[in-house]
């Protein structure tokens, strides 16, 4: 029986198709609906308004999105099963899905007989003019350096586009040279300690955050746990410092990097930031970041914790 998979256009540099291609002969029972992602959504709400199970085809950010913005309320995460083909430039969340299949390096989950429930973050946040939003997020987020390289990473056009569609090793740095000119900052308190610079604030569900890098720290999706990891700020030569360590694959131990695992966190910021979450780019001040267990339904089964 044909299944239809709800491909993002725009993943991978706008050039997801390549990556289908990759593996669509694995999936021969999936049928691709290619659209950009706004036309994407409209289709993709329709599709579970009558059926319970909904495939996708993108990155990090196409989960994000459905997440947000095709699933409309609590009932569709309860009742909606997701697949998905990883067709983006980094899909940290599923590598970190450790019984989640490959063909050809495109890691994907698809199994509609199998089903495991999976944390997910969640994240209250206000903007400068003290408005309340809410987002989820499946993979990663950060406050920081990280934030102003997704941010710069998602621009379209020039030499980053052309990078992400060849390697996104490549394309990752170079954009972390060019947030080396750019960044400032970020002056915050962190669950009620006092205010201090910062050159990160990260909290991961998944344990790979871009690329090939990751914290390899014991945590899983069913936990209830998210990771958290500070690193103050001490200048342009220390943040060299800490990204060559993190080409090590963070082993490594500094006095600035902070790592714990807890429930939920509050962040407060001196002036409003941008923050990443799943890679898309949004605009706070304070934030409540929380996990909440065992909220998202997926096409595969994980080891029993």
């Amino acid at each position: 029986m044909t299944s239809k998979i709800f491909i993002n256009q725009d993943s991978f540099g706008q050039n997801s198709i390549y990556k289908w291609n990759k593996v669509s002969t694995a999936l021969p029972d999936l049928e691709p609906v290619v659209l950009p992602s706004d036309e994407l959504t409209q289709k993709m709400r329709t599709h579970i308004q009558t059926n319970n199970s909904l495939i996708i085809g993108g990155g990090d950010g196409t989960i994000h999105h459905t997440l947000n913005s095709v699933f409309q309320n609590d009932f569709d995460f309860h009742r909606v099963r997701l697949g998905i083909v990883g067709l983006g430039s980094s899909c940290s969340f599923l590598k970190s899905v450790p019984s989640a299949q490959k063909e050809n390096s495109v890691p994907y989950i698809t199994d509609s007989s199998s089903e495991s429930s999976v944390d997910i973050g969640k994240v209250f946040f206000k903007t400068e003019d003290g408005t309340q939003h809410t987002k989820y997020f499946v993979a990663n987020g950060s406050i920081g350096f990280l934030a102003l390289g997704n941010q710069l990473f998602n621009q379209k056009g020039g030499l980053t586009q052309r990078l992400k569609s060849l390697s996104t090793d490549a394309a990752n740095n170079y954009i972390f040279v060019k947030s080396l000119f750019k960044y400032t900052p970020v002056r915050a308190t962190v669950a009620d300690t006092a205010e201090k610079k910062y050159l990160n604030i990260q909290f991961l569900k998944a344990k790979h955050y871009t690329g090939e890098y990751f914290f390899e720290r014991g945590n899983s999706l069913q936990s209830g746990l998210l990771d958290f990891h500070l690193f103050d700020d001490l200048g342009p030569m220390h943040t060299l410092k800490v990204f060559y360590n993190l080409t090590l694959k963070n082993e490594f131990k500094s006095p600035t990097h902070i790592e714990f695992k807890d429930k939920s966190i509050t962040i407060k910021t001196d002036q409003p930031v941008p923050f990443e979450l799943d890679g898309e780019i949004y605009q706070g001040k304070e934030f409540l970041v929380e996990c909440v267990p065992r909220k998202l339904r997926l096409m595969t089964e994980l080891e029993k914790v």
